[in-house]
C-alpha cells in the first residue's frame, strides 16, 4: 500500500512558505482529490481502504484513520479543529483527527462535494459521482453555501442547463475551493474554466487555459446495444488553495 501512497503523491506537494500548516511540504492533492492541512500533518481520502491517511512534513504516513462512518471518503477539507469528508454518494461527514463521528448530513444535490475555509461552508455537485438521468430547474443554484451542520441556508449562481435536460448533473458537476477570505473558486468539470466568486457571489473573474478551439456541452452518443455513452471532456477535478495563497487545479 506504501507504494501505491507514494505514487499518489507525485505533483501533488508544495512547499509552505510562512504558513501554520505543517511546515516542509504540504499535499494539496492526492491522486485526484483534494487534501487538507490540520494539526501538523496533511490529511488525505483513501477510498480504497475507507480511511483516512495523515501525511507529515516529509510526506511520510503518520497517521491513518478509521471510522464506521467512513466509506469511501473522496476528498477532505478544513472545517475549524475538524475535517470535513467528501463521501463518493454525497454525504458531509465531519471527523476529528482521532476519527470520532463530531456530526453528519446528507447531500444538498443527488451527490455532493464540500469545501471550507474562511468561516465558509459550501457544496458543488459532485466530479466523483454523478447519477444519470436526473434533471434539474435552471433555476437551481450552482453552488451551495451551508451552515456548520451543513443545512444550505444560500446559494451562488445557477446551473447552466444543457441541451439535453438529463445530463444536467454532469454539465454542473465539477471541482471546488473556498479562500481564506470567503472567495469561492468552483472549476466544471466538463469545461476548461475556472470562475472566482466573492464571499457575496459576484462573479470576480473567469480564467481559461486554452486546452480546446471549441467547447461543447455534454451529449449522448449513439446506442451500443444496451450501452449509452455520453460525449464529454473531464478537465477540471480538483482544485485547492496552496498555503501561498495561490490557487491550484
Amino acid at each position: 500500500m506504501r507504494r501505491a501512497l507514494g505514487a499518489g503523491l507525485l505533483a501533488a506537494a508544495l512547499v509552505a512558505c510562512g504558513s501554520p500548516a505543517p511546515s516542509g511540504l504540504t499535499l494539496l492533492f492526492f491522486r485526484r482529490s483534494p487534501a487538507a492541512s490540520l494539526g501538523g500533518l496533511s490529511w488525505a481520502p483513501d477510498p480504497d481502504n475507507s480511511r483516512l491517511v495523515g501525511f507529515d512534513a516529509r510526506l511520510r504516513v503518520a497517521r491513518s484513520v478509521t471510522s464506521s462512518r467512513l466509506a469511501n471518503p473522496m476528498a477532505v477539507a478544513t472545517l475549524g479543529t475538524a475535517l470535513l469528508v467528501t463521501e463518493r454518494t454525497g454525504e458531509g461527514i465531519v471527523l476529528d483527527t482521532t476519527g470520532r463521528p463530531v456530526r453528519e448530513w446528507e447531500s444538498p444535490n443527488p451527490a455532493s462535494l464540500y469545501a471550507a475555509g474562511g468561516g465558509t461552508v459550501v457544496a458543488v455537485r459532485s466530479p466523483y459521482y454523478i447519477p444519470q438521468f436526473t434533471a434539474e430547474p435552471d433555476t437551481a443554484p450552482l453552488i451551495r453555501i451551508l451552515d456548520t451542520l451543513g443545512k444550505p441556508v444560500a446559494g451562488l449562481a445557477t446551473i447552466h442547463l444543457p441541451p439535453v435536460p438529463f445530463l444536467a448533473q454532469l454539465a454542473n458537476a465539477g471541482a471546488v475551493a473556498v479562500g481564506s477570505d470567503g472567495s469561492v473558486y468552483f472549476a466544471p468539470l466538463v469545461r476548461d474554466e475556472i470562475r472566482k466568486y466573492s464571499a457575496g457571489g459576484t462573479l470576480r473573474w473567469t480564467a481559461k487555459r486554452g486546452l480546446f478551439r471549441t467547447e461543447a456541452d455534454p451529449e449522448f452518443l449513439p446506442a451500443q446495444g444496451r450501452d449509452i455513452g455520453v460525449r464529454k471532456a473531464l478537465v477540471n477535478v480538483a482544485l485547492a488553495v496552496g498555503p501561498d495563497g495561490r490557487l491550484y487545479a
